[in-house]
């Protein structure tokens, strides 16, 4: 029966088609050999019996500034800066006794430390705590601002209406305007370096809302805008911004909620438990690295999956 119309006729295949097959099987077996070739070659380069005399940190020969670094996520954070290899200037504004322990055990893990002490609300100290930073280690390429307003239950759960001006300037004073501060004294000597890292928090409510906390949250959505104006702003100079929205963290600030608080926080979250410093510690140094030379203008959401709500 003939073809319908259309078809096409069955039939040996033409020289063309039968040089086509060919070659392509011979470039399918020249990659397959090449490929193989080439992973040997890597193996062999990568593989050693040799360990390296030193470990190199990601941050080797940098300098950080960290506020609030004392306690809490500033206190692992500058712990983990440390370690990758940058000089700590730790901030704090009480505690000095908390301050030089943080410093003794970036020292004695063979790093390089200094506790600072001012008052992140006031301007004048910024400029101050940036200054004593650069005499004492030459430069300053990494700020990371965790100094903030201290957890207070009665003005956390205040009700909207009752909140008073108070209420609301200090959250500003410290975690907005000590964050502006801060960056204000530490972008000059940035510029002039053509270099430098900026990691803010913010804090996912900032994001997603909430019922409660409000003046901490208006506070912290004003870090989030910060963080992209400065991005906008300092980019073209080699400076990245970034921001880091938290969710529920293990602190010593947080120890002071009621036990069933404590566990109905732990249950909002998709991962079912409070996040650690240490975490977070780990997100600030690979912000500060050439690991995320290429990241800036972004907030890094570090909630445990609470924002998925």
């Amino acid at each position: 029966m003939p073809p319908a119309m259309g078809t096409r006729r069955r039939g040996r295949p033409s020289a063309c088609r039968c040089s086509r097959r060919a070659r392509t099987a011979e470039i399918i077996a020249m990659f397959h050999r090449e490929n193989a070739t080439g992973t040997d070659r890597r193996l062999a380069q990568f593989i050693t019996t040799e360990r390296p005399s030193s470990a190199v940190g990601r941050l080797d020969g940098r300098v950080a500034l960290v506020s609030g670094g004392s306690a809490g996520i500033g206190r692992a954070a500058a712990v983990e800066l440390a370690r990758e290899g940058a000089a700590v200037a730790v901030q704090y504004r009480t505690g000095r006794d908390r301050a030089d322990e943080v410093v003794r055990r970036i020292v004695s893990a063979g790093g390089k430390g200094l506790a600072l002490d001012g008052d992140v609300a006031l301007r004048a100290s910024c400029q101050d705590l940036v200054r004593r930073t650069l005499d004492a280690f030459g430069r300053v390429d990494i700020l990371a601002c965790f100094a903030g307003h201290p957890f207070g239950p009665e003005e956390w759960f205040r009700p909207f209406p009752d909140l008073t001006p108070e209420d609301f300037r200090r959250p500003f004073d410290v975690d907005l305007m000590g964050s502006v501060y801060l960056a204000q004294a530490a972008l000059p000597p940035m510029v002039a370096q053509k270099s430098g890292s900026i990691v803010f928090v913010g804090s996912t409510p900032a994001l997603t809302g909430d019922s409660v906390g409000v003046t901490y949250l208006v506070a912290k959505a004003g870090v989030l805008a910060l963080t992209r104006a400065l991005a906008m702003s300092y980019g073209p100079h080699g400076i990245r911004v970034n921001a880091l929205a938290l969710g529920n963290i293990e602190t010593e600030g947080m120890a002071s909620l009621p036990a069933r608080e404590q566990e109905r926080l732990a249950e909002e979250p998709a991962l079912k438990r409070w996040g650690r410093p240490e975490e977070i510690a780990r997100i600030v140094a690979f912000l500060a690295s050439d690991d995320a030379s290429y990241v800036t203008g972004a907030t890094v959401v570090v909630d445990g999956g609470y924002a998925l709500r």
